[in-house]
């Protein structure tokens, strides 16, 4: 099939009373398009709804039979696990994981400041636009920074409120 570039059909305004039709169908369109977005979001929340229905049985054996298999595991450790820390069969495998954590409180960080103990402390720098908007243009030079100021268009149909179902 040869390639073909498609045509862009421009509507040619030529009066603000024709600007005033094009804003009015825009209106039209947007409502329609609220209305479709509505329909969907409602049939996949009845769709989400009907999926967590027939999972929460799934869900709660599977978590039955790992808390079985946690308790023989811990009944059962020091036979089980004494040279490792995994068990593989042929369905799949089960053991226990190291991990380690650090509880902080409160004052933590508070006490990590008094000590000294910076190292330990996060700081996020970034640059802060809204006060090089106060700037003067020279002085945003100074670093390497400049103020862009950009006529952008823009257009805002008048909205009429969407009517849902119940």
């Amino acid at each position: 099939m040869a390639r073909k570039k498609p045509e862009v059909k421009v509507k040619k305004i030529t009066s603000l009373k024709e600007a005033d039709s094009v804003l009015k169908r825009l209106s039209e369109l947007n409502n329609t398009l609220k209305k479709l977005e509505a329909e969907t979001d409602d049939m996949i929340n009845e769709i989400k709804k009907t999926a967590k229905e027939n999972a929460e049985p799934i869900i709660k054996e599977m978590e039955e039979l790992e808390h079985s298999l946690a308790i023989y595991s811990e009944y059962n450790k020091e036979e089980l696990f004494k040279d490792k820390k995994t068990i593989e069969l042929t369905f799949g495998q089960f053991g226990f994981r190291q991990s380690t954590s650090i509880s902080v409180k409160k004052n933590t960080l508070d006490l990590l400041k008094e000590h000294g103990f910076r190292e330990a402390i996060k700081v996020k720098e970034s640059v802060n636009k809204d006060i090089l908007r106060d700037w003067s243009d020279e002085r945003l030079a100074l670093v390497n920074a400049k103020r862009v100021v950009k006529d952008s268009f823009w257009v805002e149909v008048k909205e009429n409120p969407v009517e849902f179902k119940e």
